[in-house]
C-alpha cells in the first residue's frame, strides 16, 4: 500500500458473507429518497419553460446545474421531482473554465510524468486525494447544488478509479480519498443525496456507505444478460441493496423494451436514452 493509504487514508476491508465491507460509518440517509423514483431522466442542457415544465412528470432528474437558476430548480421541483446536480468528480472539463481555472497542477493525475488527458471528452483526469482538488469540489457543491436549492449531487466519473487504477496502490489511496471527500459532504450536507456513477468496485469496499444510489450505464440487454462479468455485478449489487437499501439506476441505449424489463426483473430502476442527453 502507498505512503498515501498508510499514513492518512488507511482502508480495512472485511469480508461477510462474500460482499465486502468497509469499516466507515455509515452516513447514507436512513430513509433512502431514492426508494419512491420509478421514472428518471439526465438531461445535461440548457432546459426551456416547457422542459422546466415537462420535467415535473418525472420522479427525479439529472441536470447539468450550472446552466439553472435556483427558481428554475423551484420550478422542477413543484410537483415533488427530485433534481440531481452532476458533478465530475475524476476528471476536470476543459468547457468547465470556472472550476478548471481554480485547479493547481497537483489536482491532476499524472502519470509519467504527464496528465492523462480524454480526448472524448476533452477532459483530465484528477486526483481525489489532493486536499485542495476536494476543496474546490467542496465549494462547487455549495454554489450550484446547496444554494440553487437541489435535492442531490449525481457524482460522474467514480469509475475512473477502477478503470485508471485496478490492482495498484494508487488505487487504494484513490478510494480512500474518495470516501474522505464524500463524508465531507455528509458532514457539511447531510440532507443531500447522492447518486455515484459506475465504480463498482470502489461502490462495495469503500463507498456504500455514502451513496444513496449508483447508476449503471449502458445496461443494454444482449451485453449485461450473457456477460458473466455484468452476472457478477448484478448479484453484487443485489446483495448490496438487501444489505443497505442501495438503490440501482440503469440506463440503456439499445433495446429499450428488452433492457427496461431485465432491469425491472432485477429490481434496477431504468431509464433508456435512445439518443443522448442533451436531447430532450
Amino acid at each position: 500500500m502507498g505512503i498515501f493509504s498508510m499514513m492518512k487514508w488507511s482502508l480495512l476491508v472485511v469480508l461477510t458473507a462474500g460482499l465486502v465491507f468497509s469499516p466507515f460509518p455509515a452516513f447514507a440517509q436512513s430513509s433512502n429518497p431514492l426508494s419512491n423514483v420509478q421514472s428518471y431522466k439526465i438531461y445535461y442542457d440548457y432546459p426551456t419553460d416547457v422542459i422546466l415544465n415537462q420535467m415535473q412528470a418525472y420522479d427525479a432528474v439529472m441536470i447539468e446545474p450550472v446552466l439553472y437558476t435556483k427558481s428554475q430548480i423551484e420550478t422542477i421541483q413543484q410537483s415533488g421531482t427530485l433534481v440531481y446536480g452532476y458533478i465530475n468528480t475524476m476528471e476536470a472539463d476543459n468547457w468547465n473554465t470556472a472550476l478548471i481555472g481554480q485547479l493547481e497542477e497537483s489536482d491532476f493525475f499524472h502519470r509519467d510524468g504527464e496528465r492523462v488527458y480524454y480526448p472524448e471528452w476533452d477532459s483530465y483526469l484528477t486526483d481525489i486525494t489532493s486536499d485542495h482538488y476536494q476543496q474546490v469540489l467542496l465549494a462547487e457543491i455549495e454554489k450550484q447544488i446547496t444554494a440553487k436549492g437541489l435535492d442531490g449531487v449525481f457524482l460522474d466519473t467514480v469509475g475512473n478509479i477502477d478503470n485508471e487504477h485496478c490492482g495498484s496502490d494508487v488505487m487504494d489511496d484513490q478510494r480512500a480519498g474518495m470516501a474522505v471527500f464524500l463524508q465531507e459532504i455528509r458532514r457539511q450536507h447531510p440532507s443531500l443525496s447522492l447518486i455515484q456513477n459506475w465504480g463498482f468496485g470502489t461502490l462495495s469496499t469503500t463507498t456504500y456507505p455514502y451513496v444513496d444510489g449508483i447508476m449503471w450505464e449502458n445496461f443494454n440487454y444482449s451485453t449485461v444478460s450473457t456477460d458473466q462479468w455484468s452476472q457478477n455485478r448484478i448479484e453484487d449489487l443485489q446483495q448490496l441493496q438487501t444489505e443497505t437499501g442501495l438503490e440501482v439506476l440503469t440506463v440503456s441505449f439499445t433495446e429499450k423494451t428488452k433492457s427496461t424489463n431485465y432491469a425491472a426483473s432485477k429490481n434496477f430502476k431504468h431509464y433508456h436514452e435512445s439518443s443522448h442527453y442533451n436531447a430532450w
